[in-house]
């Protein structure tokens, strides 16, 4: 009696089931590619947003200042029925343009019980006649002053914050003031709009 072994025949892929198969992964690849640039893209747009409002917080403590304000000095003049050149606080000085704002501030000492007046400048800073769009330094600065608000001293910078796209001020009546901030990075924009009305007025 003969045994006949039948062995199990074996079979490649054809071609058109390589090419199938070389299709399903690179559409695989591809969607993969898209979802990590996207993940990639919204990651960076985060980034730089929160990059941009990090700037314009800077506003907060420009509030702060500003609402313990007691005498502002910088813009001089103002109008409530609109924003003439005199109400803004546009300026040109030493080879620097921007807008500033600047007032008195009062300071307590609660060891010493004492309370002293000090002038506090805000202000942005490019050079003079830069290429539209070319981004500001925002600056704060403080310096003693005495009862009668004339400084003493050398003023202190407190503060500098760069790629600030646009700082202007404009003072609308003896006691109030408006800022507007924005900031870009990337393509991404931030902004704000401070409105301030200050305390302790004097003049």
């Amino acid at each position: 009696m003969h045994a006949r072994i039948h062995g199990s025949s074996r079979r490649g892929f054809t071609l058109v089931e390589v090419l199938i198969a070389m299709i399903a992964a690179s559409i695989l690849l591809l969607a993969m590619g898209t979802v990590l640039f996207m993940i990639f893209r919204g990651f960076n747009e985060s980034r730089d947003f929160a990059d941009a409002t990090n700037r314009v917080d800077l506003i907060r403590q420009l509030s702060f200042d500003a609402r313990t304000g007691r005498t502002v000095t910088y813009p001089t003049t103002w109008d409530i029925n609109g924003t003439p050149m005199t109400s803004r606080g546009d300026y040109s000085s030493g080879g620097n343009e921007g807008d500033r704002v600047q007032f008195v501030s009062l300071r307590y000492d609660a060891g010493t019980g004492v309370t002293t007046p000090f002038m506090i400048t805000w202000q942005s800073r490019r050079p003079t006649g830069s290429p539209v769009g070319t981004p500001y330094n925002v600056e704060r600065w403080i310096q003693q002053t005495d009862a009668l608000n004339v400084p003493i001293g050398a003023a202190t910078l407190s503060f500098d914050q760069n790629k600030i796209t646009s700082f202007e001020v404009i003072r609308t009546t003896v006691r109030t003031f408006s800022v507007n901030l924005q900031t870009t990075e990337g393509a991404e924009t931030a902004s704000v709009q401070l409105v301030v009305t200050c305390r302790n007025v004097v003049n």
